[in-house]
């Protein structure tokens, strides 16, 4: 039988393929980074409050492996400080339910016991609190805001837009009766093998067979003689270590640069045709290998995307249907008259490269 936690990481990799195809658009190339472990947690706490078909759609969305499989094992055991030196995580999640309406007790209970389970391992811990969105929505959405702002050091600003959240809004976990789901996940650590600021040199990068920038390239030192670089038909992959952390846990940044200026699209195709095999580790040999010389772009991507379509696209529907009623178990008594549902899921990541 195969072990829990690697169908988890299965589930994961399958998970994420799915959404880089459908956010990744080929004839619009931009910049894109997202969290599949903050994608997986915010969806793992929403089924903790669904009931009937939703979340049994939820849990089949994420994998056989089940919903709450990959997300508790990975922050406890991988992000979980274990003494020594370990990596900046800072990651921000909550449930707001306005003041006017109470959360069922057994919902509050397993939502704070999940937030609590998933986020303790990083720096911030998770909310689960009352807000006046009916009397004064704009301040409700500023506080929230303000508090993704404060949780995160400042590097999630405004996740809630203008129009996400109005007086009808119930619970933010927004907009005309519905829940908002909203999440934000930052990690930062050294590299094993630093650059020299002083080596920075300006040089060309290729976005396209037809367009290229002028950008900071971080040049190699006598450290990078030897690098961990795996060769494979139409790409290689470069794996960067990071600082290594307590209990000699170690995490890595693997680049993978296709052999042709327009092999980007091609190359996403074939790892998504055996995800498990091309997003091992071992696709990079344990031997390191002589470099030439070594220059990798500065970079820094923070992508912001509401992905309720997405999601709804990728076949789970059911949560935001109002009619369906798969979320009234959130609130004390239900919310008379009115059905609860899904309205936006938003998602932001930061990605910062030097």
């Amino acid at each position: 039988m195969e072990h829990g936690q690697d169908a988890a990481v299965r589930d994961e990799v399958a998970l994420s393929m799915r959404l880089l195809r459908h956010l990744g658009s080929p004839d619009e190339p931009a910049n894109l980074a997202f969290s599949l472990l903050s994608f997986h947690a915010v969806l793992s706490l929403l089924a903790s409050g669904a009931s009937g078909a939703a979340r049994e759609q939820i849990a089949a969305f994420l994998g056989p492996a089940g919903a709450d499989a990959l997300a508790s094992k990975v922050v406890s055991d991988v992000l979980a400080g274990r003494g020594g030196r370990d990596p900046e995580v800072r990651c921000a999640m909550g449930v707001w339910v306005d003041a006017a309406l109470l959360l069922n007790p057994a919902f509050a209970d397993a939502a704070a016991c999940k937030l609590e389970e998933l986020w303790s391992a990083c720096k911030f811990k998770a909310a689960v609190r009352t807000i006046a969105f009916g009397d004064n929505p704009a301040a409700a959405r500023a506080e929230i805001n303000d508090w993704f702002r404060s949780e995160t050091g400042g590097l999630v600003d405004n996740l809630l837009g203008e129009g996400s959240v109005d007086g009808s809004t119930v619970v933010v976990l927004a907009n005309s009766l519905a829940n908002s789901l909203a999440n934000s996940l930052y990690f930062n650590d050294d590299w094993y093998k630093p650059f020299f600021p002083d080596l920075t040199e300006d040089g060309i990068f290729h976005v396209s067979p037809d367009a290229a920038v002028r950008v900071p390239f971080m040049i190699g030192s006598h450290q990078h003689t030897f690098m961990d670089i795996g060769c494979h038909p139409g790409f290689n992959v470069l794996r960067m270590p990071y600082c290594i952390g307590g209990g000699g846990r170690t995490f890595a940044m693997y680049i993978y640069l296709p052999d042709e200026r327009d092999g980007l699209a091609g190359l996403v195709r074939q790892i998504s045709s055996n995800p498990a095999a091309l997003l091992h580790k071992t696709i990079v040999p344990k031997r390191p290998v002589m470099v030439g010389e070594l220059k990798i772009p500065k970079f820094e991507v923070s992508f912001k995307v509401e992905a309720s379509l997405l999601l709804r696209d990728l076949g789970l529907d059911l949560p935001f249907h109002p009619a369906a009623d798969s979320f009234s178990a959130m609130l004390l008594g239900g919310a008379p008259h009115k059905k609860v549902a899904v309205s936006s899921v938003l998602h932001q990541c930061f990605v910062n490269g030097f």
